[in-house]
């Protein structure tokens, strides 16, 4: 097993703003935006699966303890409406 990652030292960290990904030929290809800049990234599909499922468990960890829902639609994902219909009585539906 790979020691754990001192997130405390290193370099600098970069605050990323958004990303392009898709996957080709087997490799994802991600990009981070930050500001103006652009960081490009390829990872093997195994690799990519186990950062997906590792975020994924971390996110769920911090919205079960702090009892909240974090947005994570995609950009062509859409929006439940907060309005819910109700059966009117008589009508037959």
């Amino acid at each position: 097993m790979e020691p754990q990652y001192d997130f405390g030292k290193g370099g600098d960290k970069i605050f990323i703003e958004g990303f392009h990904a898709r996957i080709l030929n087997g490799l994802l290809q991600i990009v981070f935006t930050s500001g103006e800049k652009k960081h490009a990234f390829t990872l093997p599909l195994d690799l990519t699966k186990k950062l997906s499922r590792g975020l994924a468990a971390q996110v769920e960890e911090i919205e079960k303890k702090n009892n909240i829902v974090i947005d994570g639609r995609l950009p062509n994902e859409p929006m439940v409406s907060p309005i819910q219909a109700k059966p009117v009585e008589g009508t037959g539906n």
